[in-house]
């Protein structure tokens, strides 16, 4: 059913307006790929608690990513630029490059002087399927065209 609403939601709108994607979107859903696939977001050793977030932080050239560990206690960052592929086109899909370029592990309130660094590097290809003032709908080209909204 809720595949289904996304399924609605993407093709009821082609506008993106980038203007709308700085901030933090918190993610609330996953949509396998086309082959199953999802995004494997776990991380080794740790239980998955249900008071956990994971976000996106969106500036106009950078993106972070947050995987909460143990609540805002322990938490994951992973940092990089990002660029549109093509500026001018304002339709759907828009793609973005991101070009990661740092990772931290942080403790207790998440400034620099509580966090270990982490040698995390890449770079992550995305569309934009769906952008509105409360609601993202992206589409992972990494790892098997898994959704994500937000």
């Amino acid at each position: 059913e809720i595949d289904e609403l996304i399924d609605r939601v993407i093709s009821s709108s082609t506008d993106w307006n980038s203007n709308l994607l700085p901030g933090k979107w918190i993610l609330v859903y996953i949509q396998p790929g086309p082959t199953g696939v999802g995004i494997d977001r776990r991380i080794p050793f740790f239980p998955e608690f249900d008071f956990n977030d994971q976000y996106q932080i969106f500036t106009k050239d950078t993106v972070r990513n947050v995987g909460e560990i143990f609540g805002p206690y322990l938490q994951v960052n992973v940092d990089g630029t990002l660029e549109e592929t093509e500026r001018t086109t304002t339709t759907t899909p828009k793609r973005y490059k991101a070009n990661i370029n740092d990772g931290q592990l942080c403790f207790f309130n998440n400034t620099d002087k509580n966090c270990l660094s982490l040698p995390i590097s890449g770079e992550g290809l995305f569309d934009g399927v769906y952008l509105g003032k409360r609601l993202r709908i992206g589409q992972n080209l990494n790892g098997g065209g898994a959704r994500v909204v937000q």
